[in-house]
């Protein structure tokens, strides 16, 4: 590999590093890895569906939300696509559990239904803020019922990564200047 390219990867890997949960960061590793072998992408565990576990932290973390959310406009990260990707990436997980093509226990399953019922009760509500593709997205962050599902999110994230996200929080903390 070209000592470009090599530069270029650990400065990816030290950014993911600087925004992400150990969990996360190993597997965008892996799949960077993957993708540079031409290596085909197995879906058979639910630790498989990074894109699916990486949403779920998103909604369980409000700094994050707070930093990107509604910054970069309609094609930026916000909660409009956060919870689309949640929504359609989720139902996949879960039916592919359902029949048996992805394996998960049955307290992770019954988790991520949950979390999923709650992001769409919530998306449905009415009496919730709308987001309006990022517009409004700050008072979504700061809404009580959202924060109630960012830390059942966080409970969730924990369960299917094995990251002690509190522990993590605290060695960044530690790690800043």
């Amino acid at each position: 590999m070209i000592p470009e390219k090599l530069i270029q990867e650990e400065e990816e890997l030290e950014e993911d590093k600087k925004v992400y949960p150990p969990f996360l960061v190993r597997q965008f590793r892996k799949g960077r890895e993957r993708r540079k072998k031409n290596l085909p992408q197995s879906f058979s565990k639910i630790t498989d569906f990074t894109q699916v576990i990486r949403t779920i932290w998103v909604i369980s973390n409000k700094p994050y939300q707070e930093q990107y959310w509604g910054k970069q406009g309609q094609w930026g990260d916000n909660y409009g696509e956060t919870t689309l990707t949640f929504f359609e990436d989720g139902e996949n997980v879960l039916d592919a559990n359902k029949a048996g093509r992805v394996s998960m226990t049955t307290k992770q399953r019954d988790m991520l239904q949950k979390l999923y019922d709650m992001v769409f009760e919530y998306d449905t509500d009415q009496t919730n803020p709308e987001s309006r593709y990022g517009e409004n997205d700050k008072a979504i962050v700061n809404d009580p019922k959202w924060q109630e599902i960012g830390k059942y999110a966080k409970i969730v994230y924990e369960e299917l990564s094995g990251d002690d996200l509190d522990a993590w929080e605290k060695s960044r903390a530690l790690a800043k200047p």
